[in-house]
């Protein structure tokens, strides 16, 4: 484990769920250990701020009684106010909530963007004389920071993988279902995981990923993991990625040694490999307590 001396990377920030992906309009969640509480909280921080917020899921979840339901093909209308979850109906074994098609989810967020113009950069919004000023969190390949008149219409958080409520997710072929117009993905893993051995009864998908079984969870197997995770897959270079170790309860000491441990391993990993090959548009590393609202990050790039 690395000490607190170590020196931080020069990005390290930290804040709430909201700061972390950048406060854009459409976040994804996927992995396992924490997706629903994140979607909760982010959904919850967003409304407070008294902005028009949707969430939904591209594969099923448990009712969620924290925000109105929506049942329906078609997305609630702008006219609703509140937070709300979108699903298409209700799965009848299990009770769950199964939500609309990835393809349906992203016709949905084309139709409701408004002039905010695709690429720009954003973590925080200043109103200056009535005008947004977004910046810092590449989306999509800009270079710049711009004016815009217009913040978006409304926001949309997403689950896009199920995980039977385990703390790690490795992926069949077919999974996950990320909406193309995801600005921000946060792949999401528990980060009571850390310093302990890996077992089944922790993974789901285990026959996706033996190798990682039966060893001590730490920077060097989180990097095996998260380079043939889903945030290097080119299908999904185009947007922001974020990684996030859900560290909460007695497991919050573990966040600020986790996350210098991981820097110290990319480092390494650069050093040895000359060929890296489908890095995303962008990476964030992050860890801590996402119900509370209490994370550290740092960017890669």
């Amino acid at each position: 484990m690395a000490s607190a001396d170590t020196e931080l990377p020069n990005s390290w920030a930290s804040g709430s769920l909201w700061s972390m992906t950048g406060r854009v309009q459409v976040v994804t969640f996927i992995g396992a250990g924490g997706k629903t509480t994140c979607l909760r909280t982010l959904t919850e921080e967003i409304d407070a701020a008294g902005q028009r917020v949707i969430a939904t899921t591209t594969t099923k979840v448990f009712p969620e009684e924290s925000m109105k339901g929506w049942e329906d093909l078609a997305p609630p209308p702008f006219e609703q106010d509140g937070a709300c979850f979108w699903y298409l109906k209700v799965e009848d074994k299990s009770g769950k909530w199964i939500g609309p098609p990835v393809q349906t989810v992203d016709a949905a967020i084309t139709s409701s963007r408004t002039k905010l113009e695709v690429g720009i950069h954003e973590l925080s919004v200043h109103e200056v004389s009535g005008v947004g000023i977004i910046h810092e969190l590449p989306l999509r390949g800009s270079a710049s920071a711009r004016t815009v008149p217009n913040l978006p219409d409304r926001y949309w958080v997403i689950e896009g993988d199920g995980a039977r409520r385990l703390k790690l997710k490795c992926w069949e072929p077919h999974e996950p279902q990320i909406p193309q117009q995801s600005d921000c993905v946060v792949l999401v893993l528990d980060g009571g995981l850390w310093g302990n051995v890996l077992q089944e009864k922790h993974v789901h998908r285990t026959d996706r990923c033996p190798d990682l079984l039966g060893h001590v969870w730490n920077a060097k197997m989180a990097w095996n993991y998260f380079l043939r995770s889903p945030a290097f897959a080119p299908q999904y270079g185009q947007m922001s990625w974020v990684i996030l170790l859900n560290c909460h309860g007695e497991n919050a000491g573990n966040a600020l040694g986790a996350l210098l441990d991981l820097n110290q391993r990319w480092g390494e990993i650069q050093r040895e490999s000359k060929d890296l090959k489908d890095l995303p548009n962008h990476l964030r590393i992050a860890a801590g307590d996402a119900k509370e609202g209490k994370l550290q990050w740092f960017d890669l790039w």
